[in-house]
């Protein structure tokens, strides 16, 4: 229902996300330890400015080293007040990382499930301008659509509906809104509503048009998807295709076929948890695959989302043995095109492919079944 694309995007967009919150809290550490050493302005005592700036500045770079996994071992031990604020900074980055990584875990999930969210709503708003329309206009023709009856009547779209609490029953100012300004006047519609009589095509015709050149097109309707979906513009595509699949259900079947969540969602949420969790505590181990096959190129230069790609690649071909190794970095170097930069596809599909051949060798990638033969 979901596919796998929109699934990978929003693994994507919650470790970018997840990337800039743990650079956020890099930072709040950052700012703990100069706290830490800044002068009391309103002690009695004797402020040893000189003493405490260089604490603070060795504690931020013991610290930066830790985090960076940068640290030299060495005979040096530092003052107890250094360790001290260096455990205290590192302890709070890890403890804030470890939320946020919650945090944008469940997020992923109500970010995809909102795609299905949209999907209702449209729908719905098939009914409602079809109602609004027999308000307004006598001769309206969009109330009698036999897909927006079917719709209207299905059982299973009544039940995903109040599952999911997709419905206009506050926005009625905005549907008589959107249905004056741009539906109403709109020549296609109004050169349908001429005719007395509809074939099933032409009902068929007329929600296709108005779902690709009105409701994903005009302000009204998309200021308020925007509202509802942080991510709208990546997903403009899948929503048009689920939502003409189920107009089009109805000439393929003779009955309307209403998209159910439930259909494999569960394996899809489960490919997306392990796909983010896995990308962001294996993230050493990775690193450790990942990294000499970059020695041409400066880590910490590489963009942050070409990173975030190459691990999931990764992640994605270690821990699904059933997904062959082509359809992975095919859809990772198609993702990269579509959210990186121009070279960033070819980039990722040099560095991917050189390491499935490594690792593959090694036994650490193992396809099985339909993975296994695709890629004989």
């Amino acid at each position: 229902m979901l596919n796998r694309r929109l699934i990978r995007i929003r693994a994507m967009q919650a470790l970018f996300a997840y990337k800039q919150a743990e650079g956020a809290n890099f930072q709040l550490g950052m700012d703990l330890i100069a706290e830490t050493f800044a002068p009391d302005l309103n002690s009695m005592e004797y402020q040893d400015r000189e003493k405490l700036e260089g604490y603070r500045k060795l504690s931020q770079q013991i610290f930066t080293e830790t985090i960076s996994k940068t640290a030299k071992k060495d005979d040096f031990d530092p003052p107890r007040e250094v360790k001290n604020a260096v455990d205290k900074a590192r302890d709070m980055y890890l403890m804030r990382n470890r939320k946020d990584a919650e945090h944008y875990a469940n997020r992923s999930i109500a970010e995809a499930e909102k795609v299905y969210d949209l999907y209702l709503l449209i729908l719905a708003l098939y009914i409602e301008v079809a109602d609004r329309a027999k308000l307004d206009d006598t001769d309206s023709k969009l109330v009698d659509n036999q897909v927006v009856k079917a719709i209207r009547h299905d059982r299973n779209f009544e039940l995903q509906q109040i599952r999911r609490n997709a419905n206009w029953k506050n926005e009625q100012v905005l549907i008589a809104k959107f249905y004056r300004e741009a539906v109403k006047k709109n020549p296609y519609y109004t050169e349908y509503c001429s005719k007395k009589n509809h074939t099933l095509d032409e009902d068929v015709a007329i929600l296709k048009y108005l779902l690709k050149n009105v409701i994903l097109k005009h302000e009204i309707t998309m200021e308020y998807f925007d509202r509802e979906n942080m991510y709208l513009v990546d997903d403009i595509e899948t929503l048009r295709a689920m939502v003409t699949h189920t107009i089009q259900s109805i000439v393929e079947t003779g009955k309307i076929k209403v998209e159910l969540l439930e259909e494999d969602w569960e394996q899809s949420k489960e490919f997306l948890q392990t796909l983010y969790r896995k990308t962001i505590y294996d993230n050493n181990e990775l690193e450790e695959y990942l990294v000499p096959k970059l020695k041409n190129w400066d880590y910490e230069r590489i963009a942050i989302m070409d990173k975030i790609l190459m691990m999931m690649g990764l992640t994605e071909l270690i821990n699904f043995p059933s997904i062959p190794i082509k359809v992975t970095i095919n859809e990772i170097i198609e993702i990269a095109k579509d959210y990186s930069t121009p070279k960033s596809g070819q980039f990722i599909n040099g560095v991917l492919d050189s390491l499935s051949k490594e690792l593959k060798d090694k036994g650490i990638i193992r396809k099985t079944g339909r993975g296994m033969l695709d890629n004989k």
